[in-house]
């Protein structure tokens, strides 16, 4: 009866070995999925929350904030520092801009609030690491983002005239 059994472990032995070693070869031949980082950047989602970045128009010389503090009202953490000025004609611009991400939570509304597009997450730029608490806080040059052509916003064109109604 004892030989029985050591025969039977044997055989199981072998036949747990030959399963183990079958999926190990299935997994040895599969695609890796691993990411190489940071020699490889794998491209993030396009609603993806990363750095908040100040709109810059190369074509006007000017950031598309006018300063109506609609941004710093919307940050629950009071993290946004901004002021603006009339100019001759009457319109207001931003004069200075800071935002403070280290009591940043990237939370979106101040992008959310502001309805003139100058504020926007640029999903390219996600190492937000730094050696000094300092430099998280960062003002309108360092927040400076011109947006490429491909991104610009979708203008929509004025509707054709009706057809008359009698044709």
């Amino acid at each position: 009866m004892g030989i029985f059994r050591y025969f039977k472990n044997v055989v199981m032995g072998l036949y747990n070995l030959c399963v183990g070693l079958s999926i190990t070869t299935k997994y040895f031949f599969k695609k890796t999925t691993t990411q190489q980082y940071p020699e490889e950047r794998l491209p993030l989602p396009e609603r993806s929350r990363s750095m908040i970045k100040l709109i810059y128009d190369g074509e006007k010389d000017q950031f598309n904030c006018v300063a109506c503090m609609m941004c710093a009202k919307a940050c629950p953490n009071s993290c946004i520092k901004l002021e603006g000025v009339r100019d001759e004609g009457g319109k207001r611009r931003m004069t200075t801009f800071k935002l403070d991400f280290s009591t940043c939570i990237f939370c979106g509304y101040c992008v959310e609030a502001c309805g003139f597009d100058a504020l926007t997450f640029v999903s390219e730029e996600y190492e937000n690491s730094v050696y000094k608490r300092g430099s998280l806080l960062q003002d309108e040059n360092a927040m400076k983002w011109a947006r490429p052509a491909h991104l610009a916003p979708k203008t929509e064109e004025p509707a054709a005239a009706a057809a008359p109604a009698g044709a």
